[in-house]
């Protein structure tokens, strides 16, 4: 028996191989060359995706899967390999006729598009959680039987064959189809260049360069799990995997030098989830919002550098103030491999910055992959032998890419059956007038029902998945409310990612407890106290939307700009206690009246003296500071190691 798992495990392994080879010299070519037309060529990307999927979960030898959840992988694996190839052959031969007479259909297409849809819903239940997997299941079923309900949940009935030719992609891109063309044309090969930095070993010299930036500063060692995260996060572009592989290496670094195993888990956490902010990635939340507001990809880059910018310098000035008043073990000393962060990063740089020049150049995202992919293979056979990456690194770092490529495109499919759902049915539509109703045309209304339903709606969920539903939900509502369309898509990409850290699932947490060993509900608080630092980020940028334009500010942004930066500083006061050195009960109060208060009042109002408090009170306050410094260095010795000799005994 033993052996023959292990064959079935050799020849999953040999399949992956070459079904994956075979998908990314298919898209390399069809970079240069048209090889059949749309239908195909988006029928063909899904269905070997799916098999992808299916022989990886297949392959999948976790420790942690119990004997049951192992044989529960094999068979909806194999189901699925077997739904999938058959449903893919026959839409992949028909697609033209398909195209001609959808939704009359004969009962063959119909049949496939059900072994279709099927097979999304299996391979998204043991890839991603049974919690995405029930709402797509809920979603197809209501798009067929949501007329048999009682008011107000009732739809308008829809013949079996439309439901299942809209649901299945049946001859048009819509359904499992509906988000191919991102994955196709965009991601796909942007994903596979995130993986060659893997192979690289340039992900390894970012966990080096985060130590070395991390010995500057007291408690350092958070600070370059930050740096690292934020590093790898940036170029993968999704937050639970990056939790997995960059907390490995940072979250027991941190708990060895004082940090608990919840502060731990919670600084990497909003290390990780924040960096889907920051371009040129951005999660796959950003090539969604690029299609949904039919603009460049790169103005959603631009849009998104100052939210970026502020929501980690939040994040930041939260940890200085964790680690400011309390006694760190920070007398372990890091060995910084110079060299290899010499011979590495300058790979890493030059694909990097061509991959933003051809973005900016207007190329699409999978011409840009391929080109930095290229560039950082063979510039990283230009260092010595001892930073050289061998063939089985690449082919590892390639594989990984594949299999990040993979994860994302099942989820855009399944996500799609409950947006074509939505739209089809009218439900979308008629919960945006809803949240539009209540809010009565108060924008102040319309934001704080946004925020809560939006994390409501993408509580579990990836945020891919999350800001499918939210663009169609909760966003058409905030543009009725006054909104720029950038502005409430912005708004609703940001809470998307929060949405990963709501209890009661917080994927994000969940993940990061398994690492570090903390309780899941005490992560979950510290990660809200840095968070909340971070809370007002969209309300910043909806209440002074130049912001969002670089390119274009404002002196009002500018001032908007400044009073968040104070305001952030006097909130993490308020938050841990500290800044710098513990705050007494009095001047937490009046840190809260001057910062979040003051901040939240300056975007209702735009008064420019109520913007002026945070900025005076952090003026007052070094310049207290300054004083007592100057007047510390000036006391006799002796009353210096007297005061010193009161504080340890406290």
């Amino acid at each position: 028996m033993l052996a023959n798992k292990s064959k079935m495990m050799t020849l999953s392994h040999w399949a992956l191989w070459l079904v994956g080879g075979s998908l990314l010299t298919y898209h390399m070519i069809t970079l240069w060359v048209s090889v059949h037309g749309a239908m195909k060529h988006y029928t063909m990307h899904l269905t070997a995706v799916l098999i992808l999927g299916a022989l990886l979960i297949l392959g999948n030898r976790a420790a942690d899967k119990s004997s049951l959840s192992r044989v529960i992988d094999i068979v909806t694996s194999l189901v699925s390999l077997v739904l999938a190839t058959g449903a893919g052959v026959f839409l992949y031969a028909n697609a033209e006729t398909l195209e001609i007479t959808q939704p009359f259909v004969e009962n063959d297409a119909l049949i496939a598009g059900a072994c279709l849809i099927a097979s999304v819903i299996l391979i998204t239940w043991r890839m991603w959680g049974a919690t995405i997997a029930l709402v797509c299941l809920i979603g197809a079923a209501y798009m067929t039987f949501g007329h048999l309900l009682p008011e107000p949940l009732t739809s308008r009935q829809q013949p079996l064959n439309v439901a299942i030719s809209f649901l299945g992609g049946i001859g048009g891109p819509r359904g499992v189809l509906n988000y191919m063309p991102l994955s196709a044309d965009m991601i796909f090969l942007l994903l596979v260049y995130g993986g060659l930095l893997h192979g690289t070993r340039v992900i390894d010299t970012f966990g080096e360069l985060g130590q070395a930036i991390g010995l500057l500063v007291k408690g350092g060692v958070a600070y370059s799990a930050v740096v690292a995260s934020t590093l790898i996060g940036m170029v993968t572009g999704q937050a639970i995997s990056n939790i997995a592989l960059s907390g490995v290496m940072t979250i027991p670094t941190m708990k060895k030098n004082g940090f608990t195993a919840d502060e731990a888990g919670a600084i990497e956490v909003m290390s990780s989830t924040g960096s889907q902010l920051l371009p040129p990635i951005m999660g796959l939340g950003a090539f969604l919002m690029a299609v949904i507001l039919g603009v460049s990809y790169i103005e959603v880059v631009i849009a998104g550098i100052i939210p970026g910018l502020l929501y980690m310098f939040a994040i930041s000035i939260a940890l200085y103030s964790l680690v400011g008043h309390k006694p760190r073990n920070v007398s372990q000393k890091y060995k910084i491999n110079w060299r290899k962060i010499k011979w590495t990063l300058p790979s890493f740089i030059l694909s990097f910055t061509v991959l933003i020049v051809l973005l900016v150049l207007r190329y699409s995202p999978a011409m840009a992959g391929f080109w930095g992919g290229l560039l950082v293979v063979l510039l990283s056979f230009a260092r010595p032998a001892e930073f050289r990456p061998n063939i089985k690194e690449l082919m590892k770092g390639c594989l990984t890419g594949l299999e990040t490529a993979v994860q994302l495109t099942v989820v855009l499919a399944a996500i799609g059956l409950v947006v074509q759902t939505l739209t089809t049915t009218g439900l979308g539509v008629s919960a945006g007038h809803l949240i539009s109703a209540y809010t009565d045309g108060n924008i102040v209304i319309a934001l704080l029902i946004g925020m809560g339903v939006s994390l409501i709606v993408g509580m579990g969920l990836p945020t891919p998945a999350a800001y499918a539903l939210i663009a169609i939900i909760v966003v058409p509502g905030l543009i009725d409310a006054g909104l720029s369309p950038i502005a409430a898509n912005m708004y609703g990409f940001y809470f998307a990612i929060f949405s990963a850290l709501t209890p009661p699932v917080a994927v994000g947490i969940l993940v990061a407890v398994r690492i570090s060993g903390g309780s899941f509900i005490r992560s979950a608080i510290e990660a809200a106290k840095l968070g909340s630092c971070a809370l007002l980020v969209p309300f910043v940028f909806v209440s002074i939307p130049s912001i969002l334009d670089p390119t274009n500010i404002t002196v009002q942004a500018v001032l908007g700009l400044v009073v968040f930066l104070c305001a952030s500083i006097l909130t993490a006061g308020v938050v841990y206690g500290a800044i710098g050195r513990k705050l007494s009960s009095r001047e937490r109060l009046v840190y809260a009246f001057a910062g979040p208060l003051s901040l939240i009042a300056y975007l209702l109002t735009h008064s420019v003296w109520i913007g002026l408090v945070p900025i005076l009170t952090m003026i007052i306050r070094m310049g207290l500071t300054y004083r007592d410094k100057v007047k510390h260095q000036t006391l006799p010795e002796s009353d210096i190691t007297n005061d010193n000799q009161v504080v340890l005994q406290n």
